[in-house]
């Protein structure tokens, strides 16, 4: 497939698919025709409420693969199941709270390795969150540095396993690059706390503070909205606020803001992909 048709067929292989937030997104990515395909772990209790997602007019764009994450033990388990589907974009929502390092990292690794070495994937973004970084973020006050703190101490491993990840997908992107691969656009975007209320179509995106609220709907909105574009990477710190989508994502790319801000991005691009 062409560059011109990757960007004009858009599919986005989804893993995680049945989270909420993998959900919400699912529904935009169909109602926009992108084709998606959702990746479950239990394809008998899952495929009907996915298909769902899609209206009846769209529902050729959608499909639902079984696989159990812990199974993809290689990057080569990864780069196979990539090989069936071949998506232009990859999103990686999945997420354990019991066994955050062989899901959020590990599994997530694998994935991103095996989509470096893809070239029809274009797009990788992976859902994160704010405290997944090694130091306070420079624009942060006294208070959000205690917030930080206190988070990072209620979750050690899952924001260390996050961390390893986000910090993975920014070295892979860099190695194909220098590989002279086609861009590989890495998105770690970050939502605080979630809210199942309904979506509000206004956050706050990018130097946010260290801890807030974000409704699933909105997460889903700005995720998609950033798939959609050809010219966003980086962090992006999510919490609710009072900027239209569209806007905040047209601002951050404008003004070039990245919250891997603060960063050892030399240590960064020097992780072995392995």
């Amino acid at each position: 497939m062409s560059n011109a048709d990757l960007m004009s067929n858009p599919h986005g292989l989804v893993f995680g698919g049945n989270g909420r937030v993998a959900r919400a997104m699912t529904k935009l990515m169909v109602s926009r025709s992108w084709q998606v395909t959702s990746v479950v772990r239990n394809l008998h209790r899952h495929e009907k409420d996915i298909l769902r997602l899609a209206a009846s007019d769209q529902a050729d764009r959608l499909s639902v693969i079984n696989c159990n994450l812990q199974t993809i033990r290689t990057s080569d388990d990864a780069l196979q199941l990539l090989e069936k589907v071949r998506p232009s974009c990859v999103v990686f929502a999945a997420g354990s709270f019991s066994d955050p390092y062989k899901i959020d990292r590990d599994v997530a690794q694998r994935i991103i390795k095996a989509a470096s070495h893809a070239d029809y994937v274009r797009k990788f973004l992976i859902i994160s969150f704010p405290a997944s970084r090694r130091q306070p973020a420079p624009w942060w006050n006294q208070k959000d540095i205690r917030q930080y703190i206190a988070e990072s101490e209620s979750y050690p491993d899952i924001k260390d396993a996050k961390l390893q990840a986000d910090e993975y997908l920014v070295a892979a992107a860099r190695q194909r690059e220098l590989l002279g691969g086609p861009r590989l656009q890495a998105i770690s975007l970050r939502p605080s706390w979630l809210l199942t209320s309904s979506a509000t179509g206004r956050v706050k995106l990018g130097r946010t503070q260290a801890v807030g609220k974000v409704t699933i709907g909105d997460v889903a909105s700005v995720a998609v909205e950033m798939l959609g574009r050809d010219d966003v990477g980086g962090w992006f710190d999510l919490v609710e606020g009072r900027e239209g989508v569209e806007r905040a994502v047209d601002r951050v790319v404008s003004e070039g803001i990245d919250c891997i801000e603060g960063g050892d991005l030399e240590r960064i691009y020097g992780i072995a992909l392995d």
